[in-house]
């Protein structure tokens, strides 16, 4: 079972979806609460951690040394039933196995990490921490009499939007007509939905519940998702107080004690700084950044480059990647395109723009040539560009929107007025504002600072 120090202290099991998106709050949480003197454990699901595998493998490979393990956590791995070879081609099928394949394992697992089995001087496991995506993982805690807590890794509008989910189906919402993407059903406005100010319109709800299925899976996946959270001890959100109070006090009679604790990577520094511990923000990812970018960076005067990605997972066809091509050819503006490997095409790369398949998000977001980001809005992105005062999106007043599928010239006209145009300027002067409060609720004496320590004392003390 191991000493007796060991056994008073926390032990936390974090489960995070397998995609970027997800393990890096997930890797930044375990951090935060390693430097709050919790043990922390993260579980990979097989194909994940193989992938994750190769491409330290190749990082190795092209480094003179590899990278040290990460101090701050272990790492254990349960079996999903997926193959390299044959990974799944749909979220339905990756979401329909892990259900399926990793529930017994799990448990498992927790009931060895409760004994100490093979693992000596680690404390037993008093808290799980499950990725919303994941509810597998919060049964199995339940089944096996561990507490679980909830990390929803997105926004908290974003957790209102899944709540909404059966609602849009009680008021006959959803299912949607077969032609609703051009009979105006997106633009229908939901003004009944809590904390939301606004012309909140279904177009802005999360995009699965865009379905004329009434019986789509990942509808009521998501549904039986909230379901599992509204039971769990407490929600972690990655997200500032000052953003989202309205919708956060729309959401506290919803659910469990909600912890706020974003941006995780400024809070796991100020965390490290105070306890004098080294610590770092980088996050192990199956794409190989590119090396060359951020001397590239280097040459470029203040302000004066625009960076676009559409992170790790979302997708384009060909006809739209040649259009984006085209319009940051012509923005007049030097540009970083992150173009992953998969969505590669024939696209002509102006003379003064630069094409990688992946790159250092954060440090490039901080580097004092990049003025402006366009972006697919994932939270972590919203989260890191607010953080380095980068214009990036509408939320806040921070940013401007591209309409869906727009042309090479709307592309082009939008940077140029974002990037010199009063719009670009407003949108600067907001974001320093953002970034300011984002500082803050980090720090120590913040709200998301302290939230970590409210954490620790109020659920998983309380465990042991």
């Amino acid at each position: 079972m191991g000493s007796s120090t060991a056994q008073q202290k926390p032990h936390v099991v974090l489960v995070p979806f397998p995609a970027h998106g997800h393990v890096a709050p997930h890797v930044q949480l375990a951090r935060a609460l390693h430097a709050r003197g919790v043990h922390a454990t993260l579980v990979h699901t097989e194909l994940h951690h193989r992938r994750l595998l190769q491409a330290a493998k190749a990082a190795a490979d092209d480094a003179a040394t590899a990278a040290p393990a990460d101090e701050a956590f272990a790492v254990e791995v349960i079996p999903d039933g997926l193959s390299l070879d044959d990974p799944p081609r749909t979220l339905r099928a990756a979401h329909e196995a892990m259900e399926r394949n990793c529930l017994e394992p799990f448990k498992a697992l927790l009931r060895d990490l409760l004994l100490g089995t093979g693992r000596p001087g680690v404390p037993p496991v008093t808290c799980v921490v499950a990725d919303t995506p994941m509810p597998f993982a919060a049964v199995a805690a339940r089944e096996v009499g561990v507490p679980d807590v909830q990390f929803f890794t997105a926004s908290a509008a974003g957790l209102m939007g899944y709540l909404q989910f059966q609602e849009l189906v009680a008021r006959e919402i959803v299912p949607l007509s077969p032609a609703y993407e051009t009979d105006g059903s997106l633009d229908a406005p939901l003004d009944w939905v809590p904390g939301m100010k606004g012309a909140l319109r279904l177009r802005d709800m999360p995009t699965f519940c865009r379905t004329t299925d009434a019986d789509d899976w990942l509808l009521h996946f998501h549904v039986h998702q909230m379901k599992i959270a509204a039971a769990s001890k407490a929600v972690i959100l990655n997200t500032v107080d000052d953003m989202e109070k309205d919708v956060l006090d729309a959401l506290a009679p919803l659910l469990p004690p909600i912890y706020t604790v974003g941006p995780l990577a400024s809070v796991v520094v100020a965390l490290a700084s105070t306890a004098a511990a080294a610590t770092t923000t980088s996050t192990m990812g199956v794409l190989q950044e590119d090396k060359e970018c951020m001397a590239w960076l280097d040459g470029k005067a203040a302000r004066s480059v625009v960076y676009f990605s559409v992170g790790s997972h979302a997708s384009m066809g060909d006809a739209q990647l040649k259009e984006i091509a085209s319009g940051l050819a012509r923005c007049g503006s030097p540009y970083l395109w992150v173009l992953r490997p998969e969505m590669a095409a024939e696209v002509e790369v102006g003379e003064d723009g630069l094409v990688v398949p992946w790159c250092p998000q954060e440090a490039v977001l901080n580097h004092p040539a990049v003025g402006l980001f366009v972006t697919h809005c994932g939270w972590n992105s919203i989260l890191e560009s607010v953080v380095a005062g980068v214009p990036v999106c509408m939320a806040w007043g921070i940013g401007g929107e591209l309409p869906r599928g727009a042309g090479s010239d709307e592309i082009a006209g939008l940077v140029r007025e974002m990037m010199t145009g009063r719009k670009g300027k407003d949108a600067r002067e907001k974001t320093l504002l953002w970034k300011r409060l984002a500082q803050l609720s980090a720090q120590q004496g913040g709200s998301s600072y302290d939230n970590i320590g409210r954490l620790v004392e109020n659920i998983l003390l309380k465990e042991i």
